[in-house]
This record gives structure tokens, sequence and C-alpha cells, in this order.
């Protein structure tokens, strides 16, 4: 299922605001609910409609145009907002890069970039709007390294734009934005009469904020990963061996047991050592090295093509290289390679 179904949704179709058949008329009404912007009207007729409800410092929203509509809000300032289409496709650009949204991928819209969406007609949008500075309220205690803390405090978190939702994490993404809709009805009834819990209902939403956070590239959360390594390197001569050993000869073929020679220890204590220091393998840190340079190469296009680049830095299957790039990094390497081009 690439989408949330309309009998899902049913608890947020209640809450309709508007609707129109005129241009003018519903910018005026997305501008007041949501950001004013500037719209240049294109094929179809009109036939919008928005609903909105919130629990807290979030909202949720379903909006369509019905036709097409070119959509300008320049940065949304306040708050980031997370796009889900429902049907239909619309079109994302932020700077240089474009992003295709669809069923399949949507897209997380950072709250100081400069924005514009192309809605085809027919397209039809879940969005989840988050107030920014309950979002760094949320960063800060889900990344509490004190350093950490102190970079985010009111600075704009820098989201990437495309957000796959038809991965295992966009699914469980699925479905927290699901159990999300579900208690909208602001009385609903819980066993034993009553209604829910306001702490509750905060708490849920803060974890489905603190999942965007965990699992959605993001500046915070690279600041946070920067800082946890910074706090794992420790003076152990045997792991810089290896670590050392691993960065020198990436493109080629290395064994645990040629790194555990280098380290000068055995193959069950570098394991160990990885285990504790590093919270991985020492293949799954090889690969990691692996990727991390690849990244770079390629948003420097420091090499004539991506496969240049994978078997450059020691992957001999391009499709693995794929799918682990993109688990790392949220995005396929030849995406990378043309956003370089593009700057």
């Amino acid at each position: 299922m690439n989408a949330l179904s309309s009998q899902q949704l049913s608890p947020l179709y209640r809450h309709e605001v508007f609707r129109s058949r005129h241009a003018d008329e519903t910018q005026a009404l997305v501008s007041a609910e949501l950001k004013s912007h500037r719209s240049h009207w294109g094929r179809g007729a009109v036939d919008s409609a928005f609903y909105r409800a919130g629990l807290g410092p979030m909202s949720l929203c379903i909006l369509r145009y019905g036709c097409e509509v070119d959509i300008e809000p320049d940065s949304l300032d306040d708050f980031v907002l997370v796009q889900m289409p429902l049907r239909g496709r619309a079109e994302v650009r932020m700077g240089s890069e474009l992003v295709q949204i669809h069923a399949g991928q949507g897209a997380v819209i950072s709250a100081h970039r400069p924005v514009k969406v192309k809605w085809h007609a027919g397209c039809e949008q879940l969005m989840l709007k988050i107030e920014r500075k309950h979002l760094n309220e949320v960063a800060r205690q889900a990344f509490a390294a004190d350093d950490v803390r102190d970079r985010i405090g009111d600075s704009n978190i820098e989201f990437e734009t495309p957000f796959r939702l038809d991965d295992a994490i966009g699914m469980q993404w699925r479905r927290l934005v699901a159990g999300l809709v579900a208690l909208l009805p602001a009385a609903a009834p819980v066993m034993g009469g009553g209604t829910y819990d306001p702490q509750w209902l905060l708490h849920y939403e803060d974890n489905l904020i603190r999942y965007l956070l965990c699992h959605h590239p993001n500046s915070a959360r690279r600041q946070h990963d920067g800082a946890r390594r910074s706090t794992q390197r420790i003076d152990l001569p045997p792991l810089r061996r290896a670590e050392e050993f691993m960065q020198s000869r990436l493109a080629e073929s290395q064994s645990l047991d040629d790194i555990a020679d280098a380290a000068g220890v055995s193959r069950r204590t570098l394991s160990l050592m990885f285990r504790r220091h590093r919270e991985a393998s020492p293949m799954e840190a090889l690969r990691n090295l692996r990727l991390d340079a690849a990244h770079a190469q390629l948003a420097r296009r420091s090499a004539d093509s991506v496969t240049d680049v994978a078997l450059g830095c020691g992957f001999s299957h391009l499709s693995r290289f794929s799918a682990s790039y993109r688990e790392r990094f949220g995005k396929l390497p030849n995406e990378t390679w043309r956003s370089a081009r593009l700057c």
C-alpha cells in the first residue's frame, strides 16, 4: 500500500474547512490557513477542498486544487511541512534540487528554504504541519548531548527533501500518521468513558516528530551522530590501526582476517572492539567508510560516472551499492550525482 486509504483518513475528512471553484478565493483561503503565497494557475478546472485538524503544535491537513497550479510561498518560516501525495503527483523545487513526489515518495520542506511546488491536475495531498519551535524542542530532547542541544537552540533544522514512503521506514511512518488521524475526534470516548488524556496525546505527537528526526536525514541528527562519534574516538591503538588500514584500502578486497592482522588482535577481539566503540561489526564499519567516501565523491563529481565511484570505493555489485547507499543517505547514488551537476 503506497498511500493512506480514504477509510483511514475519514476522521480528517470530517474536518472540512472550505471548498471552492474559484482560483482567487482558493488562493486567499489557503494563504489564510497555511502561508501567504503566489499562485500561477494552469490546466484544468479549479475544484479545491481543504481539511484540517490539530491536536497541539501539529496540524494534519488534506488539500487539493483540482487543476494544475504552481505555488510559491518563498519560505515557510515558522513551520516544517511534510507533504504526502494521496493521489496524483507534484514537483517540489528547493534551490537547484527538484523532487518528484507521488504516492510512494513525499517531501519534507524545511522552514527556512525558499520553495516552489507544482501541483499537477488531480493531485491531493496529506500534509503534516509542525511548528518549528516545537520541532526544535523535541530535537533537543531526542539528541540530548549538551553541545548538540546548544547548537540546535532555535536554529533551523535542515531536512533532506525527498521522503520515501514505500520502504520500511516510510511504511512505519504511515502507520504512525494513521494512528494520529484515528485520534482526531475531539471528544473520542475511550474504554471506561471520558476522553483521551491531553498529555498522552501530546506524547504521541512528539513520538511522531521524534521518529521523523531519528529516521529521516537532517542537520540535527547529523550533529548528534557527529558528537557521538567524537565521544567514541577513544585512543585504542588496535581500533585506530584497523580503521586506518580499512580507510587506506577502500578499493581493495578486505577480509576480517586482513583487518585483524593489521590491528594486531584476534578476530574475536576486533569484533568486540567495533561492537563496543562503533556499534557495528568490522565489516559493517568498512561498508560505512566506503559509503561515506562514495557520498563525498559523488557530491564533488570527482569521477567520470557513478559506476566509477562505486568501483573506486570497493563496491563490485552496483545493485547492492545502490541499496546500501539509499539506506544510509535516504537517496540513490545517481540522485546525489545529478544534484551535484545542477549546483
